[in-house]
């Protein structure tokens, strides 16, 4: 589909390539994917701007995925579903996986950073330190409670947040 621009995807699947090598020429993807990991080098070089669902147990390695292969990317959403019926776990499985080099997208053009579920998990903060530590165009860092689950960002980890590196000097960090 080499015209398409926009894409809201929500897959529940075991090989999720080949539908993913049809969307490569989007510029903004939703995607919720459930299933088994891409294995399968495949370039979204028109992507400007994911929102990645975290739903799966294992949405860690298809974010670090999407960050080796979206070299254009600029804005970066991480959500929960909006349809709960289709979210079926939340908590992680393992240890985030940082990319093997830093990703092109953070090098150059990512300046959006939000994350609207933040829980606090060690992990999630190694998620963000990354990205305030390698994203050097980056303007905004936003990131939401998890309100769902009655769960509030605390003043140390607030402050946490704010101390840790940035690569921009001109990056804003919004905690709510």
């Amino acid at each position: 589909m080499p015209e398409l621009v926009e894409a809201n995807v929500k897959l529940v699947c075991e090989r999720p390539e080949k539908l993913m090598r049809s969307i490569t020429s989007v510029k903004c993807l939703s995607l919720c994917l459930y299933g088994s990991m891409l294995e399968h080098r495949i370039e979204f070089d028109q992507l400007v701007q994911l929102e990645l669902c975290e739903c799966s147990p294992d949405w860690w390695d298809l974010l670090t995925w999407m960050l080796e292969n979206s070299p254009k990317l600029q804005v970066l959403k991480l959500n929960n579903c909006k349809e709960r019926f289709y979210c079926f776990v939340k908590d992680i499985v393992g240890r985030w996986r940082e990319p093997s080099c830093v990703p092109e997208c953070l090098m150059y053009h990512l300046n959006t950073f939000e994350w609207k579920c933040y829980n606090g998990e060690p992990e999630e903060k190694r998620v963000v330190a990354y990205i305030l530590k390698n994203a050097t165009e980056l303007k905004t860092l936003a990131i939401s409670a998890a309100k769902l689950y009655q769960w509030e960002i605390t003043r140390g980890q607030r402050e946490e947040l704010v101390a840790l590196p940035r690569a921009s000097s001109s990056c804003q960090l919004l905690v709510d």
